[in-house]
């Protein structure tokens, strides 16, 4: 018995020696707090996904703020440790850039940098970073096998941009003279979550349905560029709406004629806008190559008659302009007064 209890001290005492190793060794990340902009409520990784980090034998430090989305509580539910100081961790994750002066030195960090395409705003961090010997991952350049992007703008950045505009549009509206169902959504992070301002949303929608939107507006069109996630996103949440989709060369007709108990719609994509300068044709398999040979017409057939545009394409220093600034300030040329305008229903721009 007494062999018996001996062999089981020393493997035990063995086993705590592992167990103390690998304490040592296991390694530490960090999620920072996010800084750089008041609004800022987003974090890198939800309670889930700490947990599977956790459970692998990892430790997790979560800097306190009062700003994020999802409580710190949730955080330590799930073996996360909060502590404000964060330079025990190797990696440091984010959403964001962070202060220059909050960059610590030797670290990996994971987080939207936008210096890739040498954004100006942005150069001096990156400076900093190589200063510092940081090594940075980008997650503009975590890439698949296939080179297909990890982590992206995806439908949700549709849904909650769109969100975001239908407010605006409100706003923009009443700063004009005009009082609209839009004043009534708000801002996309004033919401618990989705399902409230999916019905804010709908709520809107059913004031215009009963005919709520003032007639001096007229209807009100949608133009969307892109096929991509980030554009399906923000039809999801227009579709809220009672909304009519048309072909972009109806927009002229149904902004003049429309229903005023509904908006309406367009999908565009590069057929219906682009052109050669040479001879007005379109060809898919040239413009991929030689965009410099066209130019779009979207200022002349598209833009007049759009109320809101939705751009979801990314734009190339080498491919056409949708709008050009001389084009925006014709679109938004001074109003002339006219004895048909009425006192109280003032004239919109381009209307």
């Amino acid at each position: 018995m007494f062999r018996l209890l001996s062999h089981q001290g020393t493997r035990t005492r063995h086993c705590l020696a592992i167990q103390r190793r690998s304490e040592h060794c296991k390694a530490v990340m960090a999620i920072r707090r996010e800084d750089i902009n008041p609004w800022e409520r987003r974090v890198p990784l939800a309670p889930r996904h700490v947990k599977e980090i956790t459970n692998a034998g990892h430790k997790v430090l979560v800097q306190p703020s009062n700003r994020r989305a999802i409580h710190e509580k949730y955080y330590e539910k799930v073996g996360a440790v909060i502590q404000e100081d964060i330079s025990g961790a190797s990696l440091i994750v984010g959403v964001k850039r962070m202060p220059e002066e909050k960059v610590i030195p030797k670290k990996t960090y994971a987080f939207f940098s936008h210096t890739i395409k040498a954004q100006e705003a942005n150069m001096g961090l990156l400076e900093d970073l190589l200063k510092k010997e940081v090594r940075l991952i980008d997650y503009e350049k975590m890439v698949d096998a296939n080179g297909y992007r990890i982590v992206a703008f995806g439908n949700w950045a549709g849904v909650a941009g769109m969100i975001n505009i239908l407010h605006g549009l409100g706003l923009r509206f009443l700063a004009l003279g005009h009082n609209t169902p839009f004043m009534h959504i708000g801002m996309a992070h004033n919401y618990r979550n989705v399902s409230q301002a999916i019905q804010a949303v709908r709520d809107c929608g059913y004031e215009i349905s009963m005919g709520l939107m003032p007639k001096s507006i007229g209807p009100v069109t949608f133009c969307f560029t892109g096929t991509g996630n980030v554009s399906k996103g923000a039809q999801d949440i227009l579709n809220e709406l009672p909304v009519e989709y048309v072909e972009p060369h109806e927009l002229k007709d149904v902004s003049e004629v429309g229903d005023m108990t509904k908006v309406y719609a367009t999908v565009l994509s590069r057929h219906h806008h682009l052109m050669r300068k040479s001879d007005g044709i379109y060809d898919p398999m040239e413009y991929e190559n030689h965009p410099e040979l066209y130019t779009s017409r979207f200022r002349t057939s598209v833009a007049p008659y759009t109320t809101c545009l939705i751009n979801g394409i990314y734009w190339d220093p080498h491919t056409p302009r949708l709008l050009r600034r001389l084009d925006a300030q014709k679109l938004m040329r001074p109003i002339i007064s006219s004895s048909a305008a009425k006192q109280g229903s003032p004239v919109l721009p381009h209307k």
